[in-house]
């Protein structure tokens, strides 16, 4: 009797779905974890017993591979108990035959999954064990793409591509796999400088051409035409390589994409407004682009919301004009009137987000929320092992709003917020900087003690509170030039400063921008890159702008890329999307979130900002 390790591998998912599928495949969880083994018919484990007793039976090579049998029967019906005290039975599996030692391997890390533990079953499958594994035996696949698959989602990212690919060219034909996926999904989820360095590594034609691939793609996000026409170029140059005939899953669906794609759009702006003049301008300038090197762009109609207080009515006649696609509105209270229809006839993206989180049928959204902005922020900060915050912004309404907001966040995260101070107007920051940092405090017990003592000539230097581990800030820039210098007067210039894209207009004005030095912030690539070639083209041919403006022309030029791609976006066949706003993503509620670039103030200029961890900070 020969014994089969018995194993399969489910169909294409996420990469973190599809872990912990494979493990269940072959050794699924137990319903109800217990020290107790359920009671059983004894039809459903005579065939485990019988194959036990023909282990016991026994001193040959057989016996081990009768016991291996039986743990893969164990596991595959949920005996994880019984199945961990039968593989410890099994003395010096290094000793074991090549084979059988891959079988132990694999085995142990199924029992590992089974108990939830993805490490140590990362280990079993990364061990001297395993040094044999190879493409071209089922097991040895199997353990390699489980590895992989591991190594992946632990962030050892080269280990795990290597493993990927040794397996991409030697994997059966017909064989159901998710390996293409998964070594896609972890290509295009480095960025541009690592998918470099990986590059001048790569010493395997399959492991170029995958680099390649994925260089192109990520090159072409602005234009699914253009990504298609790469990819048809890339398989004519690459033609003997496993993904030239086996495309992964997410390429192959962007054909559908493309030939699904909106043909009349609606834009309903507010055209009588400077935000949505500059949301017109970058849109526009998106479609001029794509239309340079394809006529296959969509017929657009324009509506103007300019003044109004309820949508129905233009909504109504942009659906009336026969549109596949609806962009807009953008204020507010008119994305809350549409939001509260609860379905709508066709897809929409609405350009701001409702009060309600609720999904309404067919409505998209998305906005430059500062929210957004905010979140980062706070990553930023408590990743770095800061605890206790201040907080300075402006004093009207809308800043006491986002004030509320970043407190209440920062609280939900366990941290606290011990002082907090606002400031009106431009100037006198002087004061606010006291009554932030108990300046104030440390003058009134001065005084008192020049009240008390009969002595005039006492030395006094004010002292700041030490239980602030950063600040965060709201201004822009010329207040924030003058509020950074104030801090260092005031003995605080140590402290850690994270800001919004507020705290910069975009210029690069090196001289003036010194005041800023040190402060961390977050904003959109268009904003940060302005040599780039779209920009360039806007800013030689439109009005000059500056700060939020460019911000909402960046948008205008998303929403127009987005057009074809939020189906793409909302069946997770990307994960996400590299726009001049920011990296865009999208939640279960059909929103569009952006993701923006790290960035800090030194001598003047804006440099990319690295992460540090709480060591690196002191």
């Amino acid at each position: 009797m020969k014994a089969k390790l018995y194993t399969f591998l489910p169909g294409f998912m996420p990469l973190g779905i599809a872990i912990l599928t494979i493990a269940c495949s072959s050794a699924p969880l137990p319903v109800e974890p217990s020290d107790i083994e359920p009671e059983q018919p004894q039809s459903t484990t005579e065939s485990i017993d019988e194959l036990l007793r023909l282990a016991q039976s026994t001193n040959t090579p057989a016996s081990i591979q009768f016991r291996l049998q039986a743990i893969s029967e164990l596991i595959d019906r949920g005996y994880q108990n019984r199945a961990n005290q039968e593989i410890q039975n099994i003395r010096e599996p290094d000793k074991l035959e090549e084979d059988l030692q891959l079988q132990f391997a694999w085995l142990s890390a199924q029992l590992a999954l089974a108990k939830g533990d993805k490490e140590t079953a990362r280990i079993w499958l990364s061990g001297d064990l395993t040094k044999t594994a190879n493409g071209s035996r089922s097991t040895g696949r199997e353990i390699i793409l489980l590895r992989a698959q591991l190594n992946s989602e632990s962030g050892l990212i080269s280990e795990a591509i290597s493993d990927f690919v040794s397996l991409t060219e030697f994997w059966p034909d017909g064989v159901q796999t998710t390996l293409f996926e998964d070594l896609w999904h972890t290509l295009i989820s480095l960025t541009d400088e690592d998918l470099q360095t990986l590059a001048k590594d790569a010493s395997s034609y399959e492991l170029r051409g995958w680099i390649e691939l994925a260089r192109v793609y990520q090159g072409d996000q602005s234009s699914i035409r253009s990504q298609l026409e790469s990819i048809d170029q890339w398989r004519r140059i690459w033609a003997r390589h496993s993904a030239a005939a086996r495309l992964p899953a997410p390429l192959r669906a962007l054909q559908e994409t493309w030939n699904n794609r909106p043909r009349h759009i609606a834009l309903i702006l507010p055209l009588k407004e400077p935000t949505g003049n500059a949301i017109q301008e970058g849109f526009f300038s998106a479609y001029y682009e794509e239309l340079s090197f394809s006529r296959d762009v969509p017929k657009i109609s324009i509506f103007d919301s300019s003044g109004i207080n309820s949508i129905y009515e233009v909504y109504n006649k942009a659906i009336e004009s026969g549109v596949d696609l609806v962009i807009g509105p953008l204020d507010k209270n008119l994305v809350n009137q549409i939001h509260d229809l609860r379905e709508l006839p066709i897809p929409t993206l609405a350009l701001n987000y409702a009060d309600n989180l609720s999904i309404t049928k067919n409505l998209f959204q998305f906005g430059l929320a500062p929210e957004d902005e905010i979140i980062q922020a706070i990553d930023m900060a408590w990743g770095a092992g800061y605890r206790n915050a201040a907080v300075v912004t402006p004093g009207t309404p809308d800043y006491e709003r986002l004030e509320y907001f970043f407190t209440q966040s920062w609280q939900s995260k366990g941290g606290q917020v011990v002082s907090t101070a606002s400031f009106y107007g431009e100037g006198g920051y002087a004061d606010v900087i006291k009554q932030l940092m108990a300046i104030n405090s440390s003058e009134a017990r001065a005084e008192k003690l020049l009240e008390l003592l009969p002595r005039t000539n006492m030395e006094f230097t004010p002292r700041r509170r030490n239980d602030i581990d950063f600040i965060f800030l709201i201004a822009n820039p010329r207040q924030g030039r003058q509020i950074k210098p104030t801090l260092a007067f005031y003995f605080a210039g140590n402290i850690p400063v994270y800001s919004m894209p507020s705290i910069y207009n975009g210029e690069l004005n090196q001289q003036e921008n010194r005041d800023l030095d040190g402060i961390v912030f977050t904003d959109a690539p268009w904003i940060l890159n302005p040599t780039e070639e779209l920009r360039e083209d806007i800013n030689s041919n439109l009005r000059q702008t500056q700060g939020s403006l460019q911000r909402l022309r960046a948008m205008g030029i998303d929403i127009f890329r987005l057009n074809a791609r939020l189906n793409q976006l909302a069946n997770k066949q990307i994960n996400s999307l590299r726009g001049t706003t920011g990296v865009l993503n999208i939640s279960d509620n059909l929103r569009i979130r952006r993701t923006l670039q790290p960035v800090y103030f030194e001598n003047g200029l804006v440099m990319p900002y690295q992460i540090k961890a709480p060591s690196e900070e002191e």
